[in-house]
């Protein structure tokens, strides 16, 4: 029986990116030719309008995409084992809170990723947020950075590389004015830009790029 990766991403703060790197995550990973199986566990259920293709209420939905499926916590928690092996990987869309269910996704994942902006405050909570995880008895699989703007962002990205050492993932991924485009025409960053012809030489091209690596390391980090 193949091994089922389940893998949550959660900060306390929100407007981390932690949706938007949820859907282009799970494409570049169907793209590596596994099956995805995305869980929105926020009762705003952005992630599962995103993907929304089936006006079905009960178990898990297909979408455009051939390897992406999606659901919602509450449906998956009714599923049973035989359901949930079918999938390579499995995606928790967490909510930026730390309410009992949370915690009790957070155990049952077991892995965590933790997206999150540079700031003077964000290192601070990133402790907290570390220890809360542990607390869980799970484990850290890496902190990434999101909406990185290098003019203003270089010096506290070498901060935050010195204070986080291995934790923080070496991919960055890059500030793009075109994440609210892509998603109002509900499709993924690569996906959208394909459709509207845009030249992979341009720099818009640099956010789908670096999903494309945050997806390498999580996927060596994962399957070692």
């Amino acid at each position: 029986m193949k091994h089922t990766q389940k893998i949550a991403l959660y900060n306390n703060k929100g407007g981390v990116a932690k949706t938007t790197s949820v859907i282009n995550l799970a494409y570049c990973i169907q793209k590596a030719g596994r099956k995805v199986l995305v869980v929105d566990c926020d009762t705003q259920e952005n992630c599962y309008m995103f993907f929304m293709t089936d006006k079905r209420t009960n178990g898990i939905l297909p979408t455009d995409y051939e390897n992406i499926f999606h659901t919602t916590w509450t449906r998956y928690a009714e599923l049973d084992a035989d359901r949930i092996s079918g999938f390579d990987y499995i995606m928790f869309d967490l909510p930026p809170a730390m309410t009992d269910e949370v915690k009790q996704i957070i155990r049952h994942s077991g892995l965590v990723y933790v997206p999150t902006m540079l700031g003077e405050f964000e290192i601070h909570g990133l402790e907290r947020v570390t220890v809360e995880i542990a607390r869980q008895q799970a484990q850290i699989g890496g902190i990434f950075i999101t909406m990185y703007r290098r003019r203003n962002d270089e010096e506290l990205l070498r901060d935050f590389r010195s204070a986080l050492d291995s934790t923080l993932l070496q991919t960055i991924i890059p500030y793009s004015d075109t994440v609210r485009e892509s998603q109002k025409a509900g499709l993924p960053l690569e996906a959208y830009f394909t459709e509207k012809k845009v030249p992979r030489s341009g720099s818009s091209w640099k956010i789908v790029n670096a999903y494309e690596n945050l997806t390498d390391e999580i996927l060596r980090r994962s399957e070692v």
